[in-house]
């Protein structure tokens, strides 16, 4: 009896002192709810959302989902105006002004400085044959060479059977339309545009080499590898070859540097931040690959460059002497 006595006092007592600790634990618990719930409440109703559309600032990191979102806003502004126009591909050369390339090594981040400033990201407004609204993407990249708005890519970013016209950012977060097409080069895959610029605006421009790169070249790409803007790759020129078709030959120039899809048409410049070559393509090695299953062994990515001397055809003409004019860089 005395036993049992004891052991239910020791359990009784036992519960009184755990009571506290208890009722502490639930107020703990419940005052974190009360805390957190109106926190995350306030957040969501008053404050500002969380991406908005914010232009670059040279210099200064972004965030890329802002930049596409400044992009398209941009756009549709330009688009609403009417200045935004369906692209022609009618000429085959052109008569422009670059600047003669300096051999003059310049140190990483002057490098990249000088990339950033002269790559553009264009967008693209497209329409599908089933839908009625004109959606907004972006397309690729490419690079001013003539500082009155005079730029270069690749031209299967700007040839699209459903565009409906193009525009381009610059670095610091200007959006200009493209107004014309001045000149394409279907074998190579190039196309020389014009920006519509305000009168007495210019912008900073990159040389082209007019010789083939020696394999071994140290090469940089500033290009934007599925809209991670403005990346910084490096890597060596690796060979140069050949693509026979139908049409002609088409030259590339594989280099290491890495780029990806959303690349196409941005510039692989050399240690003087001339540009010998424009991103391209990519192709794939796979170790089993019979063209039929799906392939899950990758082993190698080759990364092939238009080398800048592609453009020559499109400045010289089919006939007569070059239609270039060169000024020496200030």
């Amino acid at each position: 009896m005395i036993a049992d006595r004891f052991v239910s006092w020791a359990l009784l007592l036992g519960a009184l002192l755990a009571l506290p600790s208890m009722e502490a634990a639930e107020v703990g618990a419940a005052a974190s709810k009360s805390t957190a719930t109106p926190t995350v409440e306030k957040n969501h109703h008053e404050g500002a959302p969380l991406l908005q559309p914010r232009a670059p600032v040279a210099g200064q990191p972004f965030d890329d989902r802002e930049i596409e979102l400044f992009i398209e806003s941009e756009a549709r502004k330009l688009w609403k105006a009417g200045v935004i126009k369906t692209l022609k591909f009618e000429h085959k050369s052109c008569v422009i002004n670059l600047e003669a390339p300096k051999a003059e090594k310049l140190s990483g981040p002057a490098l990249a400085a000088r990339a950033e400033a002269a790559t553009l990201v264009i967008g693209e407004f497209s329409k599908e044959n089933k839908k009625h609204e004109i959606s907004f993407s972006v397309a690729g990249g490419g690079f001013v060479i003539g500082p009155t708005g005079i730029a270069l890519t690749s031209l299967h970013v700007t040839k699209d059977k459903g565009s409906r016209g193009f525009c381009a950012m610059t670095r610091d977060g200007r959006v200009f339309p493209i107004q014309e097409i001045l000149a394409c080069e279907p074998v190579n895959d190039l196309a020389i545009f014009q920006l519509a610029l305000p009168a007495g605006v210019t912008l900073p421009s990159l040389t082209l080499a007019r010789e083939s790169a020696p394999i071994g070249t140290p090469v940089f790409v500033m290009s934007h590898p599925d809209d991670r803007f403005y990346l910084l790759s490096t890597g060596h020129v690796a060979r140069h070859t050949l693509w026979r078709t139908e049409t002609g030959e088409e030259a590339f120039m594989t280099i290491t540097a890495d780029f990806a899809k959303g690349s196409s048409g941005c510039p692989v410049l050399d240690e003087s931040g001339v540009v010998i070559g424009i991103v391209n393509n990519t192709e794939s090695i796979y170790y089993d690959d019979d063209g039929k299953k799906k392939q899950t062994d990758l082993q190698m990515v080759v990364k092939n460059a238009t080398p800048s001397w592609a453009i020559r055809p499109m400045l010289e003409g089919s006939n007569g002497p070059a239609k270039i004019t060169e000024h020496q860089a200030p």
